[in-house]
């Protein structure tokens, strides 16, 4: 779809909150099939209400969902963990009883949250086994939104005051995070747009309206992941 018009509705799986962009754990659960077995070792750190962990059991895999908030998490088809992000200790004991167990190892819109990004993708690659999947998203500040809003403010799309009560801390690039994976040996690595946003969005703003016919302008001489609200990344550890 080259355009989307409107405003972005909340999605729901299974009775569950869909706490991510329009479309992605769709597309994130297409990835996931694409290069793991069902009866596969999921884990789903930063599991939400659980909505992308109810979805990827009923395709047939083992899912082990961790989140900070245990009151809010509702699928009844998956173990839970709860793990406190904000204490390194807890994060590395769990990381270190978790090491090199997972098939596939989910950071689904979490790594914007951490303060140490590198040492995220770290902790990500201990737990997942040789050969298994890494999958990362976060939002995507090349986006030609995210370009637009710099030019204007000095600041990356969902990076603003406003979106600090979400968390949003730490903005990183698509180039930064493919740099990260390869300084930690990861291979097949796979960059690509997810999420809803199309080369056209109209979200009924005259600024917005604004914005599209700049970035409109703009794209014959731009490079890179232009579209997509988020980036993801997906790679494999090395055997």
């Amino acid at each position: 779809m080259n355009y989307f018009i409107g405003k972005k509705k909340s999605e729901y799986y299974d009775g569950l909150l869909v706490k991510a962009d329009l479309g992605l754990h769709q597309q994130i659960a297409g990835q996931v099939q694409q290069r793991l077995l069902r009866g596969g070792a999921v884990l789903d750190l930063g599991a939400g209400e659980g909505a992308l962990s109810a979805r990827l059991a009923d395709l047939g895999y083992v899912v082990t969902s961790v989140d900070k908030d245990a009151g809010s998490f509702k699928c009844s088809k998956t173990a839970f963990e709860r793990l406190d992000f904000d204490s390194a200790e807890q994060i590395q004991g769990f990381v270190s009883r978790h090491e090199a167990m997972f098939d596939a190892v989910l950071g689904i819109e979490v790594i914007e949250h951490v303060q140490d990004p590198w040492q995220y993708v770290r902790q990500l690659m201990k737990m997942v086994k040789p050969g298994g999947l890494v999958l990362i998203t976060t939002p995507n500040t090349s986006s030609w939104l995210s370009r637009v809003m710099f030019l204007l403010t000095g600041r990356f799309h969902q990076f603003g005051d406003a979106d600090l009560p979400y968390g949003h801390i730490s903005p990183i690039s698509p180039w930064e995070l493919e740099l990260i994976l390869k300084s930690e040996g990861a291979l097949a690595i796979e960059m690509q747009p997810a999420g809803t946003l199309p080369p056209v969005y109209i979200n009924g703003s005259v600024r917005m309206l604004a914005m599209n016919l700049l970035a409109l302008l703009l794209r014959p001489f731009s490079t890179g992941i232009l579209d997509g609200w988020c980036v993801m990344a997906t790679a494999r550890k090395p055997e």
